[in-house]
């Protein structure tokens, strides 16, 4: 093995390290609460990497934000006559509770009163989420349509994280199923 080799194998496993360090932090305490000091102890590097791999602790909490969700147009494309449906089996799917399925919404309600963290959320979310679900939906209201749909499933992921049940099984889907396809549908 070579030393560039070598190099790269250890920036790789020092970028991951800090990256669930991080992660773990930001979850347990929030975007304020948290100082890159704890976040490299955790790590177990010098907290001058942090910088050199992310240049700033708002750069580490964006790739964290992005390294937890996961690509919502999966869920969301397709056929628009099943929307409702494929998205309400989707968000109360009880493999969707896993806590590491959760962590996204917890990254950001965590850190929703910074206003830092919640300026990378937003530009996460808009990016992520909005933008392509606003050109999915189309016509003239389509950005209104994200926005509701965006507020509707939020609500209930963090419901259901709360509550476990959504209510029976699938009746709870077929109620959700009906709101969000009357939203696409309108």
């Amino acid at each position: 093995m070579t030393a560039a080799e070598l190099r790269t194998r250890n920036a790789a496993a020092t970028r991951d390290a800090i990256l669930r360090a991080a992660r773990q932090r930001f979850l347990q305490d929030g975007y304020d609460q948290v100082g890159v000091r704890a976040i490299a102890g955790d790590a177990g590097i010098d907290p001058a990497l942090i910088c050199r791999y992310f240049g700033s602790k708002e750069r580490l909490f964006a790739e964290v934000l992005a390294s937890t969700s996961r690509d919502p147009m999966q869920v969301l494309g397709g056929d628009r006559t099943t929307f409702g449906l494929r998205v309400a089996r989707a968000i109360l799917d009880p493999d969707e509770r896993a806590p590491e399925h959760l962590a996204f919404v917890q990254l950001v309600t965590r850190s929703s009163a910074s206003p830092t963290a919640s300026g990378v959320v937003r530009r996460h979310i808009e990016s992520q989420f909005m933008e392509p679900f606003t050109a999915w939906l189309g016509g003239e209201r389509a950005a209104e349509k994200a926005w509701l749909i965006a507020c509707i499933l939020a609500g209930v992921k963090v419901m259901v994280g709360i509550d476990g049940e959504p209510g029976e099984g699938q009746e709870a889907v077929e109620r959700l199923a009906r709101v969000l396809q009357s939203v696409v549908d309108e």
